[in-house]
């Protein structure tokens, strides 16, 4: 019988082990879904109030950027989708992106939503914009991708 420690490639900075970005994004999208559907008692206890599915739906954003590939594709249709009114020079002038950064955390966070998908809607958009916004958001947006990059 041989005995020897697991070595899946996992580095010791990786939490989840060698998961990668691309499934934790899966994970965490699912997870986002299964919050806005508020079926399940788990996730309904921890995602009931919809500040923090806005806040679980800004990471699912950060973290879809980070995984490139379909999923940034996915977070960035989300983004261009929810900012398009907000930039829209009809509307509201020559929106910056720290501006339509500030907009979509405060349509994230801020309301109180009867249905569960605009928060999670913004969220998503929040968090790409914080990435695109750069100074103060960008230091968030780093603090969470970091985060995230040593879970995957």
């Amino acid at each position: 019988m041989h005995l020897a420690a697991a070595s899946s490639g996992a580095g010791t900075t990786q939490i989840l082990g060698s998961v990668g970005l691309s499934s934790l994004a899966f994970s965490v999208g699912a997870i986002v879904v299964m919050a806005i559907r508020n079926k399940s008692k788990v996730v309904k206890r921890h995602f009931d109030d919809e500040r923090h599915l806005a806040g679980l739906a800004a990471t699912f954003g950060i973290l879809c950027v980070l995984a490139g590939g379909t999923w940034k594709a996915i977070a960035y249709g989300v983004h261009d989708l929810s900012s398009s009114a907000l930039s829209d020079p009809n509307l509201a002038g020559s929106v910056t992106p720290a501006g339509i950064a500030l907009a979509q955390t405060i349509l994230a966070f801020l309301p109180e939503w009867k249905r569960r998908v605009p928060p999670a809607f913004f969220g998503i958009g929040a968090g790409v914009s914080w990435g695109i916004a750069g100074a103060y958001w960008g230091i968030l947006y780093k603090l969470i991708g970091g985060f995230l990059e040593r879970m995957a």
